[in-house]
């Protein structure tokens, strides 16, 4: 009896989780960057040959605080090695920041190849800068936690919500698992490690079910939650 209770009640759970999944949607804040910090997505090289790699998504880490970044990306910055930017940035809460328009391209892996099933890839876009994947990637940011303000290899790692708006974030892009990687993944200097101490496992079961409940789409999504809570560090 006592097995057959403990079943009833994991599939219950199982269903609240599902139905909990089915309806979730993040809270969504635009902090539009300055436009010196993001630029076009370009359809040729600067040799003139096609640039249509299918896009990818790169995963960040802050190392500052979210307001931080918001403040350094609404900056103006005029000399073009100080430019950069996410498109999208994932607080402690879940709270998604929206800074470029996946249609533009955000500057967020300079010297960055993607190693996928199709060979490396990456675009040259700049006369003096190396080649890259900001042509064809989505970059999303986790916040990082207050101890990771730091070079060091880890950190007590990323809340449950941010994995949840991270992986409900990535099915809604479309792209597949396979072109899904990390800035220390793409960077070719060597020097990126981010994001440390992420949970693959976690963000994978959480990618999954929510890939799925895209594929039946039995319960439709709420609206958009736009917000402007105050980012503080």
């Amino acid at each position: 009896m006592a097995c057959v209770f403990a079943l009833h009640v994991s599939a219950v759970n199982s269903q609240t989780v599902h139905s909990e999944l089915a309806r979730f949607r993040p809270i969504e804040v635009w902090r539009p960057a300055h436009e010196t910090n993001f630029g076009k997505r370009y359809a040729k090289d600067i040799y003139g040959r096609p640039a249509q790699n299918e896009p990818i998504v790169v995963l960040h880490e802050t190392v500052v605080s979210a307001a931080s970044t918001i403040r350094f990306f609404q900056t103006p910055h005029y000399n073009e090695a100080d430019q950069a930017s996410y498109h999208d940035l994932i607080t402690r809460n879940g709270t998604v920041v929206h800074f470029v328009s996946r249609k533009n391209r955000a500057f967020g892996a300079g010297n960055s190849v993607f190693r996928g099933p199709n060979g490396p890839e990456a675009v040259k876009t700049h006369r003096i800068y190396p080649a890259s994947v900001n042509n064809f990637a989505y970059h999303i940011s986790l916040e990082t936690p207050a101890d990771g303000n730091h070079n060091g290899n880890h950190h007590s790692g990323y809340t449950q919500a941010q994995y949840r708006s991270l992986a409900w974030l990535v099915t809604q892009s479309k792209i597949p698992a396979n072109r899904v990687t990390t800035h220390k993944g793409v960077d070719r200097s060597g020097s990126r490690k981010d994001p440390r101490s992420f949970n693959q496992r976690t963000f994978n079961s959480l990618f999954n079910r929510f890939s799925q409940l895209n594929q039946t789409k039995t319960v439709s999504l709420p609206p958009a939650t736009f917000a402007g809570p105050e980012l503080s560090d």
